[in-house]
């Protein structure tokens, strides 16, 4: 049985065992899970919270890849910046605030399984892991410096980002105008 399942699957097609491979996987999951579960909630607070979630292994898989400063930019700006201002407008006009989460779990509980997580991450971290140095992209000379990445962001050439960067702002203003339209629609709905 073994023999035959092993025929169909191609010799060079292999399941990566590295840690990077196995840390990206992991890191992978949980993004998706976080992601189903931004758009699955009926909570919007909730949701926005599971969003956090989602951002922070987005800026994880960025320093799997030796991105520090596109990681510290993702936790920065998507995380401190835009998902916050959700999360502030959201208890800022709506009644969501008011009430305390329903929680499920024992919050002993959480906490404790919390701590270990944290604990065992922060462990693996401080130990060498062996093979993760050698598997280091090679990238051209300062080509990760912050000057170039400067020049590379608000470049108009091939490999400039400025209308892309030009393009989420007025994203971000609309968003902005949106939320306050929706929340003044609600406070004169109340008058009446």
């Amino acid at each position: 049985m073994l023999a035959t399942l092993s025929g169909l699957i191609p010799q060079n097609l292999a399941f990566p065992t590295g840690g990077m491979d196995l840390a990206f996987y992991v890191v992978a999951l949980f993004m998706l899970v976080t992601a189903v579960c931004t758009v699955a909630v009926k909570n919007i607070l909730q949701s926005a919270v599971f969003l956090i979630f989602s951002f922070v292994g987005t800026a994880i898989l960025y320093l799997l890849l030796h991105a520090e400063f596109t990681a510290l930019a993702q936790v920065m700006v998507y995380v401190g910046g835009v998902v916050i201002f959700v999360v502030f407008t959201i208890l800022l006009t709506s009644r969501l605030g008011e009430d305390a989460f329903a929680v499920k779990i024992p919050r002993v509980f959480a906490a404790f399984a919390l701590s270990i997580i944290f604990t065992l991450v922060m462990v693996k971290c401080l130990l060498p892991i062996e093979g993760l140095a050698s598997n280091a992209v090679a990238a051209p000379e300062g080509y990760a410096s912050l000057k170039a990445f400067a020049l590379r962001l608000l470049g108009y050439g091939p490999d400039g980002f400025v209308i892309p960067f030009e393009v989420v702002s007025i994203l971000l203003l609309m968003t902005l105008v949106c939320a306050i339209t929706i929340a003044r629609k609600g406070k004169e709905d109340e008058e009446k």
